[in-house]
């Protein structure tokens, strides 16, 4: 059974991740939720989820977790561990008195629940004083329409309020002073200020970094300097090179030994992580761990698709696909500081059709855009059946660096 995953991050008001809204399919055929309840026994639905070992995709965060009218009735979050998961009610589950007394429950028993695209009617009360979250999708109820149940439900309630479908940073700052606490959307892979900004001194020694391991002919000396000057960097590149993930007998204690070790292409693609992780210092986490993610799926999907890019210029295409939004400037106004081949600058600003269209389905992949157009074009082809496979390996990768 083919079985895709894919994860949405929620922040808070500190622009944290709280957790991941889990989106799966079995395949290309039956979407999930929209899986007839008869097909989706909790047998399936349990085997599903156990197959990705909930805790590697989630880490420490809860997952919420869609679930139909069939699937609580069934008492289906019973099977999961109520520490990885909040069970999320869809939108169209009336609230029937077996509905009421299967969330009971679940509440008893420790779960937490979620009430999923909201839309306020008195009917709902007792669903309401059973649930933790409240998740109002700002596409079909904006902002303005939401002032006075916003207030009503504070004051009455104890319960946390997420905006979901935030697109724009402004939308985020509305909505945290209106109430709301927890925030989904792709806000925060945008960029915050539409004016041009300056790039910073500290930001241009990064740029400079990148320059250097980005030519063909690497100075060794001088990208050991450039390292050497930036404390972070080094503590960085010393702390990664003696964690457990190479296992070394005796520490490495100088830069030039680290470098050495490493290995041009290692050291790369190292130095590109490291770059781009501290040029976004002020953004959410979440923002270069995306970035990591999306680097490496590109690069695997380069190992089944045939394109004019080396996996290493893929890993490149996607680590980079975020820079607008990590120093808030247009990609073109970014690589006149980046000494990138014309062929790479020009698939960073859109304008190459092969790479686009290798963004869109791994993007469309990170987003559980099970729709689009390119998932019935691929059905039954080799990346069809490895973007899952590449995806769960993507998410090793950035949680051992990042957690190294």
């Amino acid at each position: 059974m083919d079985i895709f995953v894919a994860r949405q991050p929620i922040f808070t008001t500190q622009r944290k991740i709280f957790g991941y809204e889990l989106l799966f399919r079995l395949g290309l055929e039956n979407a999930f939720p929209d899986i007839d309840g008869d097909i989706a026994t909790s047998n399936v639905l349990s085997n599903t989820f156990f197959s990705f070992e909930l805790k590697e995709i989630l880490g420490d965060k809860p997952g919420l977790i869609n679930f139909t009218k069939e699937l609580i009735l069934q008492k289906t979050p019973l099977l999961f561990p109520q520490k990885h998961i909040i069970i999320e009610v869809l939108e169209n589950v009336e609230p029937d008195k077996d509905i009421i007394d299967a969330l009971e429950q679940f509440k008893e028993k420790g779960f937490n629940i979620a009430l999923d695209d909201f839309i306020y009617h008195e009917k709902f009360e007792p669903m309401m004083k059973l649930c933790r979250i409240i998740k109002f999708d700002l596409i079909a109820t904006p902002l303005p329409t939401l002032s006075t149940i916003v207030k009503d439900i504070l004051t009455n309630y104890d319960i946390t309020l997420l905006a979901e479908k935030v697109e724009t940073y402004d939308e985020f700052k509305q909505a945290k002073k209106m109430g709301f606490r927890l925030f989904q959307g792709y806000f925060f892979a945008k960029p915050e200020v539409l004016s041009k900004k300056e790039i910073s001194p500290s930001q241009i020694t990064k740029l400079k970094l990148i320059n250097e391991v980005g030519k063909k002919e690497i100075d060794f000396k001088e990208l050991e300097a450039l390292i050497k000057k930036d404390v972070s960097v080094s503590f960085k590149l010393l702390k990664f090179i003696n964690s457990a993930y190479f296992g070394r007998p005796t520490p490495i204690n100088t830069v030039k030994d680290a470098i050495t070790y490493l290995g041009t292409d290692e050291l790369k693609k190292f130095i590109h992580i490291v770059a781009v992780s501290d040029l976004s210092a002020n953004k959410p986490t979440e923002l270069i761990r995306s970035s990591v993610i999306r680097a490496r799926m590109c690069e695997q999907c380069g190992t089944i698709l045939k394109t004019s890019y080396t996996t290493e210029e893929l890993f490149t295409l996607g680590l980079f696909s975020f820079m607008d939004a990590m120093l808030d400037s247009r990609m073109e106004d970014i690589l006149k500081n980046i000494a990138f081949s014309d062929k790479i600058k020009t698939a960073l600003i859109g304008k190459d059709k092969e790479f686009q269209k290798l963004l869109t389905i791994v993007k469309s992949f990170e987003q559980g855009d099970w729709k689009n157009k390119f998932y019935a074009v691929m059905s039954g082809t080799a990346i069809e059946k490895k973007l899952p496979e590449f995806y769960l390996d993507a998410i090793k990768m950035v949680n051992s660096f990042f957690n190294s």
